[in-house]
């Protein structure tokens, strides 16, 4: 084994010294990871370099990792081929770039594959470690409104808390208020949340069903929008705190939403499981991908 394999130790290369002989490992303590972290540098310096490093130790020691990537570059994570071969990178490589080298696609991808398996190489690393990253974690991109990656559903189902949350009412009460801000925000409605009708009455429709355990999806939000389950809010009555047309106008926008079809693919794939994207169903942690360059 070599020297960085060591749990909780990130190796992030070797330390650059006077001695040409003497390269100290570089392990970083993941314990130094804790909260929050922040990469900073100039354009080219190695910042995306750096994290993709970062997130390949955790990834290995079994860490998973749920990234937000507005440039789209992180999903080169995906790009480990345990046996560096031409064929895994040509259908990778870029071929404006093999041309301007004056090479073929085949060419140019066996020169990248040579390129990448001495690169490692050097660094004491080999094949099998790539293959230890491929096994560690399953990897997977998510493309929240396109099907260019997995389709990922974030407006088609609003699950309940689980029951240990929901005892939580502090947690519960947050919750709620990011969630109906959220759909909202989505109407064009800029609610605050203590002053706004629409805020209110969509904060007691949440909070009824989801005390009770039960999930929510947009149909059933604008079904109890035109019926709620309760008749009262503060000494008001329904009706005179949000009559019964005010409320079918919210219920109609909601449900342009609903209907659109530039709204269908953010109501495609998996719903958005915080859980789920972090480990499978049999415990193997995941490195999950949110890329959204094209938003």
């Amino acid at each position: 084994m070599q020297d960085f394999e060591k749990l909780g130790a990130f190796y992030l290369g070797r330390l650059k010294t006077d001695n040409a002989e003497e390269k100290p490992l570089l392990l970083y303590d993941a314990k130094d990871l804790t909260t929050h972290a922040m990469c900073v540098g100039m354009t080219g310096s190695g910042k995306t370099g750096l994290c993709v490093g970062l997130l390949e130790e955790a990834a290995i020691d079994g860490i998973p990792a749920l990234i937000i990537d507005p440039k789209g570059d992180i999903g080169n994570l995906l790009l480990t081929f345990p046996q560096l071969r031409a064929q895994d990178f040509e259908p990778w490589v870029d071929e404006g770039e093999a041309t301007r080298k004056g090479m073929s696609v085949p060419d140019f991808a066996a020169s990248t594959a040579d390129t990448w398996k001495k690169g490692i190489a050097g660094w004491g690393q080999g094949p099998e470690r790539i293959k230890r990253l491929r096994a560690a974690a399953d990897f997977a991109i998510y493309t929240p409104g396109s099907t260019a990656g997995l389709p990922i559903s974030l407006l088609r189902s609003f699950s309940a808390p689980p029951e240990g949350q929901r005892k939580d009412l502090d947690g519960m009460r947050e919750r709620i208020m990011s969630t109906v801000s959220g759909l909202l925000a989505l109407l064009g409605v800029d609610a605050d949340p203590i002053q706004s009708r629409e805020h209110i009455l969509l904060s007691n429709i949440f909070n009824h069903a989801w005390s009770e355990g039960r999930d929510m999806e947009i149909a059933d939000v604008i079904r109890a929008i035109l019926a709620p389950p309760f008749t009262q809010l503060g000494v008001f009555d329904l009706e005179t705190f949000y009559p019964e047309k005010d409320r079918r106008a919210l219920a109609m926008q909601l449900n342009n939403v609903l209907a659109s079809p530039s709204f269908a693919s953010w109501m495609e794939g998996e719903p958005l499981d915080i859980g789920k994207l972090l480990y499978q169903a049999d415990g193997k942690p995941r490195v999950s991908i949110l890329s959204i360059a094209h938003l």
